[in-house]
Parts: C-alpha cells; structure tokens; sequence
C-alpha cells in the first residue's frame, strides 16, 4: 500500500509530462500543417502571377525579369524550359545549357508542358526539402512548350526550422518540468505529498502556459512574412491577379490572422506583465474592437445601440481591455456565423456595464460552469482560450466577466469594470 501511494504522485508527474507534450506536439503539427499549406499557396501565388505578366509579348523574357521574381520572393532559382529540356532563361544566367535531371522532375514537367501546373517538395540540399513548382507559359507566338520552374530553399520556407526549434524547446521544457515533480513527489510525506500534488498541477498549468506562449512567439515571427509578402504580392500582381488568384490570398490571409489570434491568446495566457493603467475611453476600444471583426468576419455587424460618448472614463490598460472585447465578439462571430452582434452599455454607481448579446445557438446549461476553463471549447476549431484569457483580463482590472444564463435569444456575457481603481474584484458569478 505504501509503494502504491508512494507511485501515485510519480504516476500522476508521468501523466502530466504526457500531457505537456501532447499539447506540445499538437501545437507543433498544427503549425507545421498550416505553414506547409500556405508555403504551398504562397509559391503557387507566386509562379502563377509571375507566368501571367510573363505571358505579355512586350514583356522581356530574360535573366533581370527572372532575378526579379526569385528575388521578390525569396526563391532558389527561376528559369524556363522548353520541350526540348533546354534552359531558355535563367535568372543565374546560364541559359542555352540542358536542364540538370537531379533538380527536375520529369513527370511534372512533362505535366506542366500539357498545361496543368504543380507545387510539390522537391529535390533536397542537405536536411532542406526544396519546393518547386512548374508553371505553364502562353507566351506568343508559340502557345505552348515553355515551362516556368521556380525552386523554393531555405530562405523561403526557414519558418518550418523556427517552429521545429519551439517543438524541442517546448519538449525539453516538458520533461525537464516532469521529472522534477517526480522527484519532488518520491521524497516528499503523505502530508507533504498532498501539497506537492497540489502544486504540481499548478506547476504543470504555468509550465503548459510558457510552453505554449513559446511556440506562440515563435510562431507569430513567420506569421508576420507570410502576411507582408501576401500584401507585397496584392501590390505587385494587383492588375494581374485573377478572382481565383484572388481568393486563394484571401484564404491564406484568413489562415494567418486565425493563427495570430491564436498565437495572440497563447502569448497573453503566459504573460505575466502588470497591467499598463491609464484613462481608457470605451467608446474608442469598443469601435476598435468592432472594426477588427469587421475585417475578419466580414459577414457580422455589431449593432452597438448605446451612446458610448456618454460614458465615463475608466482606469484601464487599454491593449488588455481591447483584448477582452475582441475575443467576446469574435466568439459571439463564431457562435452565430452571420448576422448581427448587440452590443449595450451603460453606467451603473460606481462600474459601467457591457453587455455583448449573439443570435447564436446558446450555451447548453451543462457547460456554461465550465466556459471559462482554460482548454473547455464546444468548437470543433476551438482552443478553449478566448474566453479563459478575456476573464482573466477583466479581473485584473478589478471586474468582473459572467455569462447570464436568463437572457435570450443566443448567449449575452456581460462584463463589468469599476470607475475607481481601489474597488476590490467582485467574486465571481455564472449571472447577474
């Protein structure tokens, strides 16, 4: 009975390193997946938008305009092949020669030479896995027999090494993490065990906090290139992109900006800076925040049927605050798909009132104790943090964050802040 006891915490260690880097390698494979999808768009965009322009006769199909492409987007190399497997132009000059058959794919290009182009992994230089897409060119007078090879190495997919470097780290963290519970936990007396156990779950929830917040600050680095070369490609192509063209970019953008909300969410959650007070005006962080789901959500209004200018304002840390708002409504978007979002406000004694009301399906009372948990989603796309985070924030600023579960239709949360700074928080409360 004894050794059984004594097992317990070591198990108990086991299972939470377990967990640590469960979470860990999901993160990691749902970057990776994600960064490898919009690699893909993104050299397809490229090679396609490069053979459209190439595809003017006044346009000049030599070594510059390849330089140029392959420069711009932090390609390999940039050539074009003809049906003979000859080197038409090359953007390393050395045109006129055969192409080399270690570097190309006869299969996809004989495919591109019929027309229909590729973007696939390539050949490999060292541990680097070279993308390379073939794009057909209908560059008169010949309509056919040209190819465009564009080869995409390190430098363009040097985000796959940023987010590898955060999975080890994470995976390092993690078990160093459960090996010292483990060891805290075999030493320790029945009553120390007890309070071990206890702080061994909090060490495993922080520990899974700086986990994620670094995989999320190592993700958010590639984040930002992805969506400066989508809008440096939007400014370049802008007369020659297709609508499908088109539509592609903005589903890659949709991808990016819903992986920095998640990377947002994760940062905040391990971030344990105070809080940045000033005089915050809530009109200005509520249209901001409804601004930023109108460009994400382009198919929801927010209806905000008070005059915000009427009231007062409220010591706050304005980026936090903004937080707090936009993971509600963006919650309230996703909860309802389209349609309008209500928000109210008002000045009760000594806090203001906001309440944010969706036309979505409502919370199931058998969950809504749990919506606050960190992790708890419904949402097959969910990561159980939006809601978590927005609490947090609002209780740092001495408010309080609740769902009212009497208020229909839909789900209305409510969050309330206090006027004067020395108010204490109010405890916490599914309703009002």
């Amino acid at each position: 009975m004894t050794d059984r006891r004594a097992a317990l915490p070591v198990a108990v260690a086991v299972v939470g390193l377990a967990g640590s880097l469960a979470v860990t390698l999901t993160l990691y494979g749902l970057a990776l997946k994600t960064l490898d999808r919009v690699l893909t768009e993104r050299l397809q965009a490229a090679g396609e938008s490069s053979a459209a322009l190439m595809a003017h006769p006044d346009l000049p199909l030599n070594q510059q305009f390849l330089t140029d492409v392959m420069r711009a987007n932090a390609l390999e190399a940039a050539y074009v092949v003809d049906s003979r497997l000859r080197v038409v132009a090359d953007a390393a000059g050395n045109s006129g020669r055969r192409v080399d058959l270690l570097r190309v794919d006869p299969a996809r290009l004989h495919e591109a030479l019929l027309g229909r182009s590729s973007v696939a992994p390539g050949y490999a230089i060292d541990s680097v896995q070279v993308l390379t897409g073939y794009f057909p060119l209908a560059r008169p007078p010949a309509s056919q027999g040209q190819v465009l090879v564009l080869e995409a190495g390190e430098p363009f997919v040097a985000s796959r090494a940023q987010i590898r470097r955060a999975r080890d780290l994470g995976a390092v963290l993690s078990v160093l993490c459960g090996l010292g519970l483990a060891l805290i936990a075999r030493r320790s007396s029945r009553a120390e065990r007890r309070a071990t156990e206890a702080a061994a779950r909090a060490a495993r929830g922080e520990a899974l906090s700086r986990v994620a917040a670094m995989a999320a600050h190592e993700i958010r680095n590639p984040l930002g290139v992805i969506r400066g070369t989508i809008d440096l490609m939007r400014e370049r192509s802008v007369q020659s992109l297709s609508d499908r063209d088109g539509r592609a970019l903005d589903d890659i953008v949709q991808e990016v900006e819903r992986l920095h909300r998640l990377t947002q969410d994760l940062l905040d959650l391990g971030s344990d800076r105070p809080l940045a007070l000033t005089d915050v005006s809530l009109q200005a962080v509520l249209a901001d925040s409804a601004r930023a789901l109108a460009a994400s959500h382009p198919s929801i209004r927010v209806n905000i049927e008070s005059n915000l200018a009427e009231l007062p304002a409220l010591p706050g840390d304005p980026a936090r605050l903004r937080q707090v708002f936009a993971n509600l409504l963006a919650n309230a978007a996703q909860a309802q798909g389209q349609g309008e979002i209500v928000v109210r406000a008002a000045r009760e004694g000594g806090e203001v009132r906001v309440e944010v009301q969706d036309r979505g399906p409502g919370i199931p009372s058998e969950e809504s104790g749990r919506i606050f948990d960190l992790y708890f989603t419904t949402k097959s796309t969910g990561t159980g943090l939006g809601l978590g985070v927005a609490r947090r924030f609002v209780e740092q600023h001495g408010g309080r964050l609740a769902h009212l579960t009497d208020r229909k239709p839909g789900a209305v949360f409510e969050v309330r802040l206090p006027l004067r700074r020395n108010q204490p928080p109010p405890k916490r409360g599914d309703s009002t």
